[in-house]
């Protein structure tokens, strides 16, 4: 792995650590990454969404909610990925994605992969497209988990994003790495497409303020209530009847 990506994920081991406190223990990381493949009756589809969980959800949550149904209607193939928080606080999470899930998707043939991240996983899927940006088509958050509150305060006390140097007291090499990710996938040309979704009742809504800044109105979906599945479940049948894929 290389050493930026053991850096990333080891600051956000050391930010995690305190949310562990009373927890029995971690999951266990496997190599492979397991996952949870849908694909449409009769071949595989040209495009793939990949589905990172949010922290104390495992791959199954999204077969439960019934996420895998929005590809099989509209025809693309889902992947749900069992993206724990033991591969963040191990710090191999973007190296399994790479490995297990992107370049075998790639390799079988899909022309576009898409990231879906709840929570945590809107973190991961960040993450994984600044490190490896031309291996990812778009990234769909939904409530995702963008740093510590004063890190999103330094950043929008900078200036415009788009005009953000990287800098910042305090702030973190995960948090800088996203955020830098969100300023160059908003602007310019050759954008990717960036699509927020959450709850208007969630508790980190007005931390998303600098984003609807910088991502077009009609990429911003929001719904009643909180940071929850039955707010992000309707969200995302809003946002898989509108992708192109």
């Amino acid at each position: 792995m290389h050493q930026s990506l053991k850096n990333l994920l080891g600051a956000i081991a050391l930010t995690a650590a305190p949310l562990l406190s009373g927890c029995i223990g971690l999951a266990p990381t496997e190599t492979p990454m397991p996952s949870i493949e849908t694909t449409n009756e009769g071949s595989r589809a040209r495009s793939l969404v990949v589905m990172l969980p949010g922290r104390g959800d495992r791959a199954d949550v999204f077969m439960r909610e019934g996420f895998q149904e929005a590809g099989q209607h509209f025809g693309f193939d889902t992947v749900a990925v069992d993206a724990h928080l033991g591969y963040y606080m191990q710090r191999s999470l973007l190296e399994r994605l790479h490995e297990d899930i992107v370049i075998p998707a790639r390799a079988t043939g899909y022309e576009k992969v898409w990231l879906l991240g709840v929570s945590m996983g809107g973190l991961g899927s960040l993450l994984y497209a600044s490190e490896h940006p031309t291996q990812v088509d778009g990234v769909i958050l939904l409530a995702p988990f963008l740093g510590d509150r004063s890190a999103i305060r330094t950043i929008v006390d900078s200036g415009p994003l788009e005009t953000w140097d990287g800098e910042g007291e305090g702030l973190k090499d995960y948090e800088i790495a996203i955020w830098k990710y969100i300023r160059d996938a908003t602007r310019g040309a050759d954008q990717t497409p960036l699509i927020l979704a959450y709850g208007l009742s969630d508790g980190m809504a007005d931390g998303y303020e600098e984003l609807l800044d910088v991502i077009r109105p009609s990429r911003v979906y929001t719904h009643e209530g909180g940071h929850k599945w039955t707010t992000w479940k309707p969200l995302w049948d809003q946002i898989s009847a509108d992708l192109e894929l």
